[in-house]
């Protein structure tokens, strides 16, 4: 097994008032194309509700490719100002799988954001969070367990800063195209 455990804070401010910021980040279906690595797996723009699987996928050392699917629930309270995506265990079924060069499992990913008002901005605390327990490649089945799992623990933390450092970067600068297209209402 590959220990993928890590997790980063950020504080950050955005150029709008909190009720702005909560909706724009309200929406699931539109910012999850900001979280670099990762996509809306078994995406249908006609489902409705607050769960969804995303799918993180990334190549690593140059040769493996590491697949892990999460299932989460959107909790967005407006009267707190917060939006949490919280980690759930949802059919269909992830079956882990492993060749030479590459693993899939069922990971967890967890965030959370609260909006704090600073006068025309807002600042938003945010926390994101992955875990997952894939099995090893067969590729590094001589590799000793305790290397593999520190070279894990490194790509695994440098990969969730670099996932919320560039979410907050590009949904910062999609923000003013959002503003102009859309009348803010109701989240989801």
């Amino acid at each position: 097994m590959i220990k993928i455990n890590s997790a980063v804070r950020f504080s950050f401010m955005f150029p709008a008032d909190r009720p702005t910021a909560f909706a724009y980040y309200s929406d699931m279906r539109r910012v999850a194309q900001y979280l670099k690595y990762i996509e809306l797996a078994d995406f249908d723009p006609e489902k409705p509700g607050h769960e969804f699987r995303l799918y993180y996928n990334t190549v690593e050392l140059g040769s493996y490719h590491i697949h892990v699917y999460c299932d989460i629930q959107v909790d967005a309270n407006e009267e707190a100002y917060t939006i949490n995506l919280e980690p759930i265990e949802s059919s269909p079924p992830i079956h882990t799988k492993v060749t030479i060069n590459s693993t899939t499992a069922r990971g967890f990913y967890t965030s959370e954001a609260k909006f704090i008002e600073a006068g025309e901005q807002t600042r938003v605390e945010y926390m994101l969070s992955m875990k997952a327990k894939p099995p090893r490649p067969k590729g590094m089945r001589f590799m000793p367990g305790r290397m593999v799992d520190k070279i894990a623990q490194n790509i695994t933390n440098h990969r969730v800063k670099e996932i919320a450092e560039e979410f907050i970067a590009n949904s910062i600068d999609a923000f003013p195209e959002w503003l102009e297209t859309t009348a803010v209402s109701q989240p989801y």
